[in-house]
């Protein structure tokens, strides 16, 4: 008869599974009682003021005469735009930045 042995070192043990062994489903995107969203959109028209590749930005002068610097999500959009150019930009805070996340020229 051949006999083996099991070795435990400190601090190791054997349990059982908490749950029967039964597998767990993932929870769901719910979360108390709120599906997870992604961040709303806000579409705004305006002029291309300043491009600012060094900081990923592009400020934008609104309709209303005020300027907004804005990040920029995708870099490709530095190729798409030029100062003075009439855009229509969607724009969502991310990270704590409003960033333009399409832009469209009018």
């Amino acid at each position: 008869m051949i006999a083996s042995a099991v070795v435990f070192l400190p601090g190791t043990g054997v349990s059982a599974p908490v749950d029967g062994g039964r597998r767990s489903v993932e929870q769901s995107p719910i979360q108390d009682g709120v599906a997870a969203r992604p961040p709303a959109a806000e579409m705004l028209r305006g002029t291309v003021e300043a491009i600012d590749q060094g900081t990923d930005s592009i400020t934008i002068r609104l309709p209303s005469k005020a300027t907004q610097q804005f990040k920029v999500q995708d870099a490709l959009l530095f190729n798409a735009v030029r100062f003075g150019d009439e855009v229509q930009v969607s724009v969502q805070d991310i990270d704590g930045f409003r960033t333009i996340v399409a832009l469209s020229e009018r």
